[in-house]
């Protein structure tokens, strides 16, 4: 069995697609705990005030293997958001 790491990863880009790489994430079984940068979002009533960008910080608790695979997929599928994994290779 794999050895369980908790990995950070850094996120930039669209909130949509932030929600994309934690999806991914979570299908692979990996536990994912997001801390948002910036106003939350309950501060934007209007979506067309939304910021197009932002910055995240994910904590993903998984078989190290499974979280690099995760994030590079969505790198592949999403090239519009830049999600990077601190401490590649094992733990943090």
């Amino acid at each position: 069995m794999p050895e369980t790491v908790t990995r950070r990863i850094t996120y930039q880009g669209n909130p949509t697609l932030a929600r994309a790489l934690v999806r991914l994430l979570e299908e692979e079984g990996i536990a994912v705990r997001v801390r948002r940068e910036g106003r939350p979002a309950t501060e934007y009533r209007d979506a067309h005030r939304m910021p197009e960008t932002v910055l995240a910080t994910l904590l993903a608790t998984g078989a190290a293997e499974e979280i690099d695979a995760a994030v590079r997929r969505f790198g592949e599928r999403f090239p519009g958001g830049r999600a990077s994994v601190e401490g590649e290779g094992g733990n943090l």
